[in-house]
């Protein structure tokens, strides 16, 4: 057993328990934040009938920099990737890397890493900026853009083509559709009509992916696909045919939904926020006429205001609220132990809105970001939008470029506003895991003169 503070842990039942009233259902992290601040960084909750099949009887809760610390970590090595990523997607994928653990983990992500070096990042960036002006082309002469269905287009072109070089757009279409015709399953998760949903529609979404990996467009340097390929090639690779796929469905999936849930909320704040708006547009201006009008990587690391909206909208909204794992045994955290096999939320938006970690948390300030208050420095394990620890988001700087790219392009040409005052709202749909998201976000784009 583990052990974390206290050498006399209290067992499992002294844990406090929650019951998450019906009407926070829909948002569950005011009332998560609350228990956290009432009960500490560990809480359990009974989890409903239909559930217990893919979760177990109880879920544990952790909330807070400690709690991240330890789970993304120092003891990182007690949690499994595999027993909780596989139980919050439904056994939909393939083997994946958000299913290894350890030393399996480590050498998948070795072969994959090097696609995500600015050499390679130089070369994405033209075709985000290629993907941005084809899809915000006729965006000035629209009365509104509904920018939630917008971005999700936008973010799965980006990562369908750069990081895998499929093309041409119909195709990449075509693929999104088998894509969410797969994840959009009615039947009630166990039942035989779930998984012979799961069956049809992964057989048909691997069969595109194959067709599409066989006539993709080769890059240089090359791209994630070509490194993935060449280590399943190999006698000696660890990538074999069944992870190949997997690797792929979730690149398409973490590549694409993540960042879509953050461009949209950062659009919507700086709708919301003229003021902000107008000095993130102001650094724009400032950093292309300094590089010539090129967006390049360069011209994006002089827009240091730009990151911190950016930032601060994915501390306001982390597009994973929850990292689940599964404990590999006994372990012993904040003085309680929580059983090995028990399914674990590591909760990280409740986390992002402590007022004991940052000042008016519900606040759209991204100046806390900025010296010298840099709120985010001051307490550890604090902000982890992209979680955290040695198995931090492999894609990250992918998406900080990819969105910065996206709202330097938009910032320059128009500016944005929200139509009859809406703003997203901070709502999280566990019942709805492929549609978290506001059903619609509309904005007005504005041309500039």
């Amino acid at each position: 057993m583990d052990d974390y503070h206290d050498t006399t842990p209290h067992p499992f039942d002294a844990i406090p328990e929650i019951v998450v009233p019906q009407e926070e259902r829909r948002n569950p992290v005011a009332y998560l934040l609350r228990a956290a601040i009432e009960a500490g960084p560990i809480f359990r909750r009974k989890t409903p009938t239909r559930q217990v099949s893919r979760y177990g009887p109880w879920q544990v809760y952790l909330v807070g920099p400690e709690a991240n610390r330890f789970v993304l970590h120092t003891h990182r090595h007690l949690f499994s990737h595999r027993q909780g990523w596989k139980a919050f997607f439904g056994g939909v994928w393939n083997e994946n890397l958000l299913y290894l653990d350890g030393a399996e983990h480590a050498a998948h992500r070795k072969i994959m890493a090097p696609a995500f070096t600015p050499a390679c990042l130089s070369s994405y960036l033209d075709v985000m900026h290629r993907v941005i002006v084809r899809r915000a082309a006729d965006w000035g002469e629209r009365d509104a853009v509904e920018i939630r269905a917008a971005m999700r287009d936008f973010t799965f072109d980006v990562v369908a083509e750069a990081l895998l070089g499929f093309a041409p757009p119909e195709r990449v279409r075509a693929l999104h559709e088998a894509r969410n015709a797969l994840c959009r399953n009615h039947n009630a998760y166990g039942k035989a009509a779930y998984w012979r949903h799961v069956a049809a529609q992964r057989a048909h979404l691997n069969e595109m992916l194959t067709a599409a990996i066989a006539t993709r467009q080769q890059r240089n340097p090359p791209d994630l696909l070509a490194r993935m390929e060449a280590d399943r090639d190999d006698p000696a690779g660890v990538i074999d045919d069944e992870h190949f796929i997997g690797h792929v469905q979730v690149l398409l999936e973490a590549g694409h939904k993540t960042t879509m849930d953050t461009a949209t909320w950062v659009l919507g704040l700086l709708a919301t926020h003229p003021a902000e708006q107008e000095r993130a547009r102001a650094e724009v201006e400032t950093a292309l006429a300094a590089h010539n009008g090129a967006l390049t990587l360069e011209t994006l690391k002089a827009m240091p205001a730009l990151g911190r909206a950016i930032d601060e909208a994915g501390r306001l909204r982390p597009p994973v609220d929850t990292a689940p794992r599964g404990a590999l045994e006994d372990i012993t955290f904040a003085g309680y132990v929580i059983p090995k096999g028990t399914f674990v939320r590591l909760h990280l938006a409740a986390t992002h809105r402590l007022p004991t970690v940052f000042a008016d948390p519900t606040r759209f300030d991204p100046d806390r970001f900025a010296p010298p208050r840099e709120e985010q420095r001051r307490t550890p394990y604090a902000l982890v939008t992209f979680g955290g620890g040695p198995r931090i988001c492999i894609g990250m700087q992918f998406a900080q470029v990819e969105i910065k790219a996206l709202l330097a392009h938009l910032l320059h040409y128009f500016i944005i506003e929200p139509i009859s005052g809406q703003t997203p709202p901070n709502v999280y749909d566990p019942a709805d895991p492929d549609d978290s998201l506001p059903k619609g976000l509309p904005l007005r784009f504005v041309k500039r003169r």
